[in-house]
């Protein structure tokens, strides 16, 4: 049962949505099940997997948290339902898209971070994609183009800042994402932020850097000029983070929060290169309000253009 979500009519797709939740309703699960049809498509209710590809594309998941349908396109995660992109012509739907997240601003309607349609102007196919908008770094928006999330997922060269391999940045869960063509998007700003299980730890801007995911140039990462947004730091409170290059890093992932400039030595995220060990928050430690333990524990960085 796959259902072509970007030629149906919107007839169709609320058709679509109240069925599937019709269906889900008849369904009690108190973690994950699964209710299949006559073909091989599933609805699953419970935790969303970080796989979308062409053999689960079809398949449709069910979170009882956020009461949203996602469907898997081939590519990637799409979020359905009586209020989604899908099924709307609001700005940062699939048939409106918007040229960045600032644009979302710039019509006058009330923004919040989420997951958006987006075509910038200088987008070399004609098609909208998928990316997550943050509102709350910055005031005008701020469009995620990498993160990754240390020692959850195994690190391998498609997870470089500097990367061309795509996977779309359509929310800061924990996993890993890249944006293959980051200079598409708009903005003289660039982000870092660091978070355990979703909370901001810190987070600094700088002026864009025009390196940031060109060739096999780790200094893209590197924050211009760079400026505290916020840092709840124990350890080195008011240092930006940067990018290393030592034999202890895997350059375009590993970052490091201490002696600006050096780029050989230190180490706040991973170990990745030399296979060292865990140095997740080191040069930070996580303070008690957000954090029992101080270092070795969740972390995921990502990079905004804003």
């Amino acid at each position: 049962m796959y259902f072509d979500l970007m030629s149906s009519s919107s007839a169709a797709k609320l058709c679509l949505f109240v069925t599937v939740a019709f269906l889900l309703k008849s369904v009690e699960c108190a973690s994950e099940c699964t209710a299949r049809d006559g073909d091989s498509k599933a609805v699953l209710v419970g935790r969303l997997p970080q796989t979308c590809d062409a053999s689960t594309a079809g398949n449709l998941y069910y979170s009882p948290v956020s009461k949203r349908l996602t469907l898997c396109d081939g590519l990637s995660w799409v979020h359905i339902g009586a209020s989604a992109s899908v099924v709307s012509n609001k700005p940062g739907s699939y048939h409106n898209p918007i040229s960045s997240c600032s644009a979302l601003r710039g019509n006058g309607q009330q923004t919040q971070s989420g997951t958006y349609w987006m075509k910038p102007p200088t987008h070399t196919q004609n098609i909208p994609f998928q990316i997550y908008c943050d509102f709350n770094l910055r005031p005008n928006g701020c469009a995620l183009v990498w993160k990754h999330s240390y020692y959850q997922v195994t690190p391998n060269d498609n997870m470089r800042t500097f990367s061309t391999f795509d996977k779309p940045c359509i929310d800061l869960s924990d996993g890993w994402c890249n944006m293959a063509n980051k200079q598409q998007i708009e903005g003289h700003e660039q982000v870092t932020a660091a978070y355990h299980y979703g909370t901001v730890v810190y987070a600094y801007r700088g002026d864009r850097n025009r390196q940031l995911g060109k060739g096999t140039q780790w200094q893209g990462a590197i924050l211009n000029n760079p400026i505290k947004i916020t840092d709840h730091c124990s350890s080195d409170n008011g240092v930006a983070p940067e990018p290393e290059n030592g034999n202890h890093a895997i350059p375009g992932i590993t970052f490091d929060k201490a002696n600006p400039g050096d780029y050989v030595r230190n180490c706040d995220t991973d170990r990745y290169g030399n296979s060292g060990g865990d140095c997740r928050w080191l040069n930070c430690f996580l303070p008690s309000h957000i954090s029992k333990t101080t270092s070795r524990t969740q972390m995921t960085v990502a990079i905004y253009l804003c």
